[in-house]
């Protein structure tokens, strides 16, 4: 119960993206110190949280890449991968020209 509470307040009163795995360790130990959770709940609350910021960074840039990739797509930039496609279709036609030509 405690623990939940702690963790409702820490998720709610700090920004999970902004928090560090670092700036997380430094809370928990805090509350360690201060007696609110034991060592061990401190660990569970450490690995909870760590593993949400971590889904939260992912979820992110996962977003932040949705979002460059609209920005592309409305700045009508052509992708690396574009280009690659290209080159790969431009030389399959170069051989056809090149096998047309030693037919005629």
């Amino acid at each position: 119960m405690l623990k939940d509470l702690l963790t409702t307040g820490l998720y709610a009163g700090i920004g999970l993206v902004a928090l560090t795995k670092e700036k997380a360790e430094e809370i928990i130990q805090e509350l360690v110190k201060k007696g609110e959770v034991s060592k061990e709940e401190g660990k569970d609350l450490l690995k909870t949280l760590v593993d949400r910021i971590e889904q939260e960074k992912k979820k992110l840039q996962q977003k932040i890449d949705e979002q460059i990739e609209i920005a592309i797509k409305n700045m009508n930039l052509v992708r690396k991968q574009e280009i690659e496609e290209l080159k790969i279709k431009i030389e399959e036609l170069e051989r056809k020209i090149d096998e047309l030509k030693k037919e005629v």
